[in-house]
């Protein structure tokens, strides 16, 4: 590597996401980790976060914090707006500007029974996002607290999922069986339009 930041200033955790982020410079970027802290970092002096975050579950008693899985950073949905998911299964909005850190932890959106593996805002319509998790796949509309879409539950672990870059209402996920699925949520909303068995092994894809 080029560099490295130093273990004494960075997560206690193994970092499972980090985004870049769109700015004045080309040099700022986002980690996430199960420690529980969002850290800011910009790479041309990586010996410290210039910034961090401790994702707070404001709904228990000592406020411990919640374990970041994978975070959502997307120009469209404003510069400093970015969505965090948990492995206690929930969606953090997040505000970096926020004037205090409660005012940085905005809506939590509670969905999954797990992990939340992956969590993409739509292209086309920013308001609107995937997650990925437990048995699962979900969009939501920000301003709602409930998801507006739930699959059924598979038999297997939903590993990953991604929006279709020209089709508005498709996306594609992964299974822990190998399957890629394909759906159409103008077409039908419980069961995929297309599966594919892309790994006969039964392998994590």
């Amino acid at each position: 590597p080029a560099d490295t930041s130093m273990i004494e200033k960075s997560h206690r955790d193994p970092v499972y996401a980090i985004a870049w982020l769109q700015g004045k410079t080309a040099f700022e970027c986002a980690s996430t980790s199960t420690d529980g802290q969002v850290l800011w970092w910009d790479i041309r002096k990586l010996g410290e976060p210039s910034e961090k975050l401790v994702l707070e579950d404001k709904n228990s008693p000592d406020n411990r914090a919640m374990g970041g899985v994978c975070l959502e950073y997307s120009a469209a949905a404003g510069p400093t707006k970015f969505l965090v998911g948990t492995e206690q299964g929930m969606v953090l909005s997040c505000n970096r500007k926020g004037k205090s850190a409660n005012d940085r932890i905005g809506i939590c959106y509670s969905g999954h029974h797990g992990p939340i593996y992956a969590l993409q805002r739509n292209p086309w319509f920013p308001k609107f996002y995937l997650t990925v998790g437990d048995w699962s796949v979900k969009v939501w509309n920000e301003e709602l607290r409930t998801p507006i879409m739930a699959s059924k539950f598979f038999k297997s672990y939903v590993l990953d999922a991604g929006w279709s870059p020209t089709r508005p209402g498709v996306f594609v996920t992964t299974k822990m069986d190998g399957t890629l699925d394909v759906w159409d949520i103008f077409y039908k909303q419980h069961d995929p339009t297309l599966s594919l068995q892309v790994e006969d092994r039964k392998s994590v894809v």
